[in-house]
């Protein structure tokens, strides 16, 4: 199993700040010398921000080093060329969780990904992928990069069979965001998914089973009404395929939700601020259904948005917190 890697001993909600500035300021972005580039530089003085960068590098998945400035003002905590790339994930990562925010995909999920849509067998990339998410180190929208998106659609051109299966399991267990899919989706990929539907049985099995997963692809994108049941074309009256599914009603600064039998408008900044404070309890361990409006970390800014939040989940509940969250938040998105 592929599993991001991130701190279990250190409190990321309170390392945010000091996170959000070293990313921005340095984030193994920042050359001190040929090769050479700081992840962290902090003020020789700042006995609590060194011991900190300690801390978080002490579990950090590649080699670094620890020097000073020439004069001594500052501590440098850097890394070679050949640990930059690791480096730049893992701070972006621990920045992300920390906040709440969609974390980054790993670079381990890349390169399974990058073989859906290079290998031969993409089935077997898939698959990890798929056993990655429900194994809790993978969570819905795994492959959200529009050109990646289109990428796979344009593979279901060459007819593939082991590639429909592939793409077939990858959109079951959510790892495509279905956002970037129907935005990507045009007539002809449509138009290719019915008409390999509504072939006759073929006595090959190998290309019977491109028909199965053919038509449980289409079963999906119905499910999000990204395809019009009542055309078999792409939903041109959808505006975004999760708020359909979710059943969330949003404009650019508001959501109607329906909350203990009265309807409110919900400030979408109120919204997405909530879904970050529940999934940074996520990622630090704690369970959903720990959660209420009695939790120590609600403020009265999310009370309500997280009585609409729990209604959604609890209507979902074949889906995993984790990605129902990433759901909602798209059904935000602009």
């Amino acid at each position: 199993m592929i599993t991001p890697h991130s701190p279990q001993s250190i409190d990321l909600t309170s390392a945010a700040e000091f996170l959000e500035a070293q990313q921005r300021e340095f984030g193994a972005n920042y050359e001190i010398a040929a090769g050479l580039w700081a992840v962290f530089a902090v003020a020789a003085e700042d006995s609590a921000g060194n011991e900190l960068a300690r801390d978080l590098l002490a579990e950090a998945p590649f080699a670094h080093e620890v020097g000073s400035t020439e004069d001594d003002s500052h501590h440098l905590y850097y890394v070679d060329a050949e640990n930059r790339h690791a480096a730049q994930h893992w701070l972006e990562d621990l920045a992300a969780t920390a906040r709440g925010e969609i974390r980054p995909v790993a670079p381990g999920h890349q390169l399974l990904i990058d073989q859906v849509l290079a290998s031969e067998s993409p089935h077997r990339a898939a698959r990890q992928l798929a056993e990655a998410h429900a194994e809790g180190a993978a969570s819905a929208g795994l492959i959200r990069e529009p050109a990646t998106v289109r990428a796979l659609l344009d593979r279901l051109h060459g007819r593939e069979p082991l590639f429909y299966g592939a793409l077939n399991l990858l959109i079951q267990h959510h790892l495509v965001d279905m956002l970037v899919f129907f935005r990507q989706l045009i007539s002809e990929d449509v138009g290719l998914l019915n008409e390999i539907v509504k072939g006759g049985l073929s006595r090959d099995p190998f290309l019977q089973t491109r028909q199965d997963a053919t038509s449980e692809i289409r079963s999906q994108l119905i499910r999000f009404r990204i395809i019009n049941p009542m055309d078999q074309m792409k939903n041109t009256g959808l505006a975004n395929p999760y708020a359909a599914f979710m059943e969330v009603a949003a404009s650019r600064e508001h959501l109607i939700a329906l909350v203990d039998g009265i309807k409110s408008d919900l400030a979408r900044a109120d919204f997405v601020h909530a879904l970050h404070s529940i999934r940074r309890k996520l990622y630090q361990g704690e369970t959903f259904s720990t959660f209420g409006t009695q939790s120590p970390w609600m403020t009265e800014r999310i009370a309500l948005p997280f009585k609409f939040i729990r209604q959604k989940l609890d209507a979902q509940p074949g889906l995993p917190a984790l990605d129902a969250l990433y759901m909602l938040e798209r059904s935000a998105a602009d």
